[in-house]
């Protein structure tokens, strides 16, 4: 049951990968209409859910955050205009419309509103979590976006929310989540509906502390009381270094549940390359992850390519071994709770236990690749560091464990690491500025929200501040 379960929702994954092209019918639709969902089950509703997520936040977003964190580089088409800096909004069309209508917040809202009234309070559970992560992670690439309003059929012309109001409910959301997953349910559990945990409420409610841990640190530089905060939760969040905890995608080797990420490179070979910025330092470092996470160009060389560069030839994603077809990217992980906690230390002002947690942080990261099969995997250690070499130290080393993760550039952001400097000192932003002048801040809203919206902001631009990355 759960293999056929997963092979439904995964053929709606084929047609999702699909908006690299932008085409197709969610292409043409209002992104503020609402779909008649009512006859299918709480249970489906769910698994469509998961899957559409797994479209929006392995995508096309990820691939524009992975390019403005220089993780990856543009090479082709839009894909070249994105990396330097010049997008246009129609990109973000398909990905707008999947988070509100069906599979997105519509579904997520039926989910939940037939989850309570039938009192399956782990499957409400699950669904709020989902929302909460999406949604959460739009408000870090967008800042203002439509939630309060948004997929009601009573306000087809949505309101934005701020920023800091949407955070603020995902985190009552995930209060909420908490309280039903602990309530239980008499009915059978939804196991085989749930491709993250399998139910299992103890996994979730880890999960559920350090994403609060998560957005409570994106606003500690507007308001440092947050890190004792994010700290808090953050102890009570994923703490199993082995990985069985971590929030992932779930994909495999079936065609119609590949990752999102190997469809992409495959069809479009030359369209993404390694961004010079992380292959830098990952050889700076003597770091092995630089040939776990990029393949040579006909040779053992790994090659990166910055904005602006002449050169387009840059190393592919390492789609024949990590990143293959069953690759499962973590949405959330313990080594993301871990650098949380690393980085809280050491703004609150113990910078011993900080170092002591990175530590401890980059043995566990290399422990798990050699659990991988990548028996010489050999990741860096810190001594008798202090100050802001402690505080580089950390940032750096999250931005590169966090590779492929949106969470990077909202690090970016809070801290201003990792630094857009390449090996020979030269600057990478767009532009060749310094100091995050040429980084992009943000997104820009959907041409599409912006056509049939009146409330969505117009001549946005990708350098505009968000509300919890104030200048």
């Amino acid at each position: 049951m759960k293999k056929q379960n997963i092979a439904a929702g995964f053929l709606i994954l084929i047609f999702i990968s699909c908006e690299d092209f932008l085409s197709g019918p969610l292409l043409d639709q209002n992104p503020n209409e609402v779909d008649d969902v009512s006859v299918v089950s709480a249970e489906a509703l769910l698994v469509g859910s998961q899957v559409t997520i797994y479209g929006v936040l392995e995508g096309y977003l990820n691939r524009a955050v992975s390019m403005v964190m220089q993780q990856m580089s543009g090479l082709q088409t839009d894909y070249y205009r994105d990396y330097n800096c010049d997008p246009i909004d129609v990109n973000t069309n398909g990905r707008w419309t999947a988070m509100y209508g069906t599979g997105g917040l519509v579904d997520l809202n039926t989910t939940q509103q037939v989850a309570e009234e039938q009192e399956k309070y782990v499957l409400l559970a699950i669904s709020q979590m989902w929302e909460a992560l999406l949604f959460s992670t739009a408000a870090d690439i967008w800042g203002d976006i439509p939630y309060s309003q948004a997929a009601n059929s009573d306000y087809p012309e949505p309101q934005f929310d701020s920023q800091q109001d949407v955070h603020q409910s995902m985190l009552n959301l995930l209060d909420e989540a908490i309280i039903n997953f602990n309530n239980g349910q008499v009915f059978t559990l939804p196991t085989e509906y749930d491709f993250t945990y399998g139910a299992n409420v103890e996994k979730w409610i880890a999960a559920a502390h350090t994403l609060k841990s998560r957005i409570y640190l994106n606003w500690a530089e507007v308001n440092s009381d947050y890190y004792q905060l994010a700290l808090s939760e953050a102890e009570m969040g994923i703490l199993d270094q082995s990985g069985l905890g971590d929030w992932k995608a779930l994909h495999s080797a079936a065609i119609a549940e590949r990752s999102v990420w190997f469809q992409f490179i495959l069809s479009n070979t030359d369209y993404m390359g390694a961004g010079k910025l992380l292959v830098d330092m990952l050889e700076r470092d003597n770091d092995s992850r630089l040939n776990i996470y990029f393949l040579g160009n006909g040779s053992s060389e790994i090659v990166g390519v910055s904005p602006g560069d002449s050169s387009q030839n840059a190393s592919m994603l390492n789609i024949t071994g990590h990143f293959g077809m069953s690759w499962q990217p973590e949405f959330i992980s313990w080594y993301e709770n871990s650098f949380i906690m690393a980085e809280c230390y050491f703004m609150l002002g113990n910078e011993a236990q900080a170092l002591s947690k990175l530590n401890e942080t980059l043995e566990g990261i290399e422990q798990n690749w050699i659990g991988r099969g990548f028996a010489n995997a050999s990741i860096p250690r810190y001594e008798n560091l202090n100050g802001e070499e402690l505080f580089s130290a950390i940032m750096n080393e999250k931005y590169k464990a966090l590779f492929l993760n949106i969470q990077s550039w909202s690090d970016w952001r809070r801290t201003e690491y990792p630094k857009f400097i390449d090996s020979d000192d030269n600057s990478t932003e767009c532009g060749g500025t310094f100091d995050g002048l040429g980084v992009p801040r943000r997104l820009l809203y959907p041409e599409k929200e912006k056509a049939s919206n009146p409330n969505c902001p117009q001549n946005d631009d990708i350098y505009d501040r968000l509300e919890n990355d104030p200048s």
